[in-house]
């Protein structure tokens, strides 16, 4: 949470006459969240990873041993499915079990 952020919520919670915690609760569990700032440049970042990934892909494809390209690949492919399954969850609406 960015300092701008929290300023946001304890300037909410206290137009709500709530503490902090109890603020955030409350909206939680309402299913009324927060909306980071900062998710645009958030996804921008991830649409360069995983564009820099790409082009690491194609440079392996045309320069290493079939097999190692593969490997390499394969390797990449996890790096970006670890970058955009939560961009991908959180976008579609999804609510993790996780906390």
């Amino acid at each position: 949470m960015t300092d701008a952020e929290r300023c946001v919520i304890e300037k909410a919670a206290a137009a709500a006459r709530q503490p902090v915690n109890r603020f955030i609760l409350a909206r939680t569990l309402s299913g009324a969240s927060v909306v980071r700032a900062d998710w645009q440049q958030n996804v921008a970042r991830l649409g360069t990873a995983v564009g820099l990934l790409e082009e690491i892909a194609a440079e392996v494809r045309k320069q290493a041993a079939p097999m190692d390209a593969l490997r390499i690949a394969l390797e990449l492919r996890r790096v970006d499915a670890a970058l955009m399954e939560p961009t991908l969850s959180s976008s579609a609406g999804a609510v993790s079990s996780e906390c």
